[in-house]
C-alpha cells in the first residue's frame, strides 16, 4: 500500500499502548468484593472466582458479537449465576467495586510508545485512542495511561463503555475522527487484532497497521495493511512519508 500523509493516526489501547504485568491483584479484590456482599451465603474464594470467571466469558462472548458490556453487567451476571441477583444497587456497588480492582495491577507502556506519541506529535498529527474496555472502564483506563505517561498525547479517547458498542463498529471510530475533523482517507489505525481494530479501521476506510510486540494474532482473518513487530518499526512506517 502507498502511504499518503496522515493527518491522524488513532490506537487500540491493550497490547498496542499498554499491557498488564499479571492480573492477580485484581483478580483477588474482585473475589474479595464478591464474597463481602455475599457474605452471608459463605461463599468461597472458589466459588466467587467460578462466578466472576463465568461473567467475564459471558462478557468476551457478547464483545465477539459486537455487543457491548462491562464491570456492571459482569457483576450483576456474577450475582445472578450465585442466586443473588434482582438488587440493582447492590449489583451498581459491586460493578464499582469491580472497575476499580483494576488499578492494582501493573501495567507498563510498550516500549517506544510514547516516542512514537512524541514523534508524530512533533509532525502535526494528531493522535487518537479507540478503546474496547472490560472490568476496566474508560475512567479507570484513562488513570493507567496516566500513570503510564501517556494520556496528554491523546487529543481524543473514545473508549466502547462509553460510546455503547465495541469495534469494529463505526461509531467508534467516527467518535474519534469526528472531533479531529479528519476525514477516514486521511488517518490510520493501529491496533493489534484484526476482527475489531483491522475490520474497523478498513471498514472505515481508513489504513490499517497491526503491530504484535505484545500479541500476535494468528487468526485467518484478513490482515492490516502493513504489519510491524515494534513502536521502533512503527514511526518509521508512518514518518517515512511524512519526510518525502
Amino acid at each position: 500500500m502507498t502511504w499518503r500523509r496522515p493527518g491522524a493516526v488513532t490506537f487500540d489501547c491493550w497490547n498496542t499502548l499498554i499491557r498488564e504485568r499479571g492480573s492477580d491483584a485484581a483478580r483477588a479484590l474482585r473475589i474479595d468484593a464478591l464474597i463481602d456482599l455475599a457474605r452471608d451465603r459463605n461463599l468461597s474464594a472458589e466459588a466467587a472466582g467460578a462466578a466472576i470467571r463465568a461473567a467475564h466469558a459471558r462478557h468476551l462472548e457478547l464483545w465477539s458479537q459486537g455487543v457491548g458490556s462491562g464491570s456492571a453487567e459482569m457483576a450483576a451476571w456474577a450475582l445472578e449465576s450465585l442466586g443473588l441477583g434482582g438488587d440493582a444497587v447492590v449489583a451498581a456497588r459491586l460493578g464499582g467495586r469491580f472497575e476499580e480492582a483494576g488499578l492494582a495491577n501493573e501495567i507498563e507502556a510498550l516500549p517506544g510508545s510514547r516516542e512514537t506519541f512524541e514523534r508524530l506529535a512533533a509532525r502535526g498529527v494528531r493522535i487518537a485512542l479507540i478503546c474496547d474496555t472490560g472490568f476496566s472502564g474508560g475512567r479507570v483506563v484513562r488513570r493507567l495511561l496516566e500513570r503510564a505517561g501517556l494520556l496528554d498525547f491523546l487529543e481524543v479517547q473514545v473508549f466502547s463503555d462509553e460510546v455503547g458498542v465495541p469495534k469494529p463498529h463505526r461509531r467508534m471510530f467516527e467518535s474519534a475522527l469526528a472531533p479531529l475533523g479528519i476525514e477516514p482517507g486521511g488517518a490510520v489505525h493501529v491496533g493489534d487484532l484484526r476482527a475489531t481494530d483491522v475490520a474497523g479501521g478498513r471498514g472505515m476506510g481508513m489504513g490499517t497497521v497491526r503491530i504484535r510486540a505484545a500479541f500476535d494474532d494468528r487468526s485467518s482473518l484478513p490482515d492490516a495493511d502493513h504489519v510491524v513487530d515494534a513502536h521502533a518499526e512503527l514511526i518509521e512506517l508512518l514518518l517515512d512519508p511524512l519526510a518525502r
